[in-house]
């Protein structure tokens, strides 16, 4: 046998890789987390809202009527 009859070696083909779940769980804490965060922010905007402009404090009023008014 010649060198021009030997066959090229073959390289086994590398499998791809396996795509990774989170684990089952992960994704439900998560959104726990960030609507308990996001309920709680909101009641405490919601209270501000509701002291400051029902009832604003002196200091926010002066400050208030103390800036200038880009429709003026």
């Amino acid at each position: 046998m010649t060198r021009d009859n030997v066959p090229a070696p073959v390289q086994p083909p590398v499998p791809a890789p396996v795509p990774q779940q989170p684990a089952a769980g992960a994704g439900l804490t998560a959104a726990i987390g960030q609507g308990a965060a996001q309920g709680a922010a909101r009641s405490i905007t919601a209270r501000l809202v509701d002291k400051f402009l029902t009832n604003p404090p002196d200091w926010l009023r002066t400050l208030w009527h103390a800036l200038p008014k880009p429709w003026e």
